[in-house]
């Protein structure tokens, strides 16, 4: 599935954009967003089920804010949690290197974390593993499973690593909105002196927000699709085999 594709399914529910604002302002909040995570969640279960539209109402609060915050801890296992270990290990050779008396120390490792992490970031964001686990999520209806190595096994297999990196490319250019809209609020932050300015950054977070949720129904049609097709080939999941 192309991005034209995607686009066109998510576009045939004619409450695509309300749905998607209501996911955009729950986003604001940090209580709110397990709902929006869910609320994807829910999308590509249906999706994978064959139906893919209209998109999932809003109900069934308790249940989808669950489901977001386990697909929340799967994102905070692939990016937050080894920068919190690089953290870790930095201030450690830091207070050690401040010990012993040489100070440089610390800023060569600084210099390699960043690199490594750098390049771990770019290689889970390429590969799509957080995607990746929540299909393994949603098929396998365990929560340990995705956020199991499972998960890194199934993007970065033979024959299943190619095409998740095509859907991962065409899936792109689905953040261009939220990135140029992005940064009109980062211009609008920047001129606060300008009155009426806050209800301007507020509007336009809400948008980034929201931008932001649809690309991830994007993603969720593109590699759902991308699934289908390892199917077709015969390319059987790991957790399956496991």
């Amino acid at each position: 599935m192309d991005l034209r594709t995607a686009a066109t399914t998510i576009h045939s529910d004619p409450l695509w954009w309300r749905k998607t604002l209501i996911g955009g302002a729950l986003l604001m909040s940090i209580v709110g967003a397990p709902f929006a995570g869910g609320w994807i969640v829910e999308s590509i279960d249906n999706s994978r089920k064959g139906f893919p539209t209209p998109l999932p109402p809003w109900f069934d609060w308790w249940s989808r804010w669950l489901i977001g915050m386990f697909a929340g801890l799967i994102d905070f296992l692939f990016y937050g949690m080894p920068f919190l270990v690089a953290v870790v290990v930095f201030f450690c050779v830091a207070f050690s290197s401040v010990i012993g008396g040489s100070p440089e120390l610390a800023n060569r490792v600084l210099g390699v974390l960043a690199v490594v992490m750098s390049a771990y970031i770019v290689l889970v964001f390429i590969s799509g593993v957080s995607i990746v686990g929540r299909l393994i999520y949603v098929q396998d209806a365990s929560p340990e499973h995705a956020m199991s190595v499972r998960a890194m096994r199934e993007a970065l297999r033979p024959g299943a690593r190619g095409v998740y990196f095509r859907a991962r490319l065409a899936s792109l250019p689905a953040y261009l909105p939220a990135v140029l809209l992005g940064a009109l609020a980062y211009l609008a932050a920047s001129r606060l002196t300008v009155p009426g300015t806050w209800l301007i950054i507020l509007l336009l977070v809400w948008l980034t927000l929201s931008a932001v949720l649809y690309a991830h129904l994007i993603v969720a049609q593109i590699y759902v699709a991308a699934e289908r097709e390892l199917d077709r080939r015969g390319l059987t999941r790991v957790s399956e085999l496991i």
